[in-house]
């Protein structure tokens, strides 16, 4: 359950985490890798984002 709620944050560290990596293996000539990550994380803002605002009471 906890995990759940925040699975926002914990795409946008597992995008982070994959660009770190690629960039310390020297994969970042590959569009792939490099756009994968960026996509981890933009899903993971806009799921954050999108749990907060659902979750709050005005």
């Amino acid at each position: 359950m906890h995990l759940r709620q925040n699975i926002g944050l914990a795409l946008v560290l597992t995008g982070a985490i994959l660009l770190i990596i690629s960039y310390i293996l020297g994969w970042t000539t590959s569009n792939f890798v490099l756009l994968g990550g960026l996509f981890i994380i933009i899903i993971g803002v806009w799921l954050h984002v999108n749990r907060q605002k659902n979750g709050e009471k005005y």
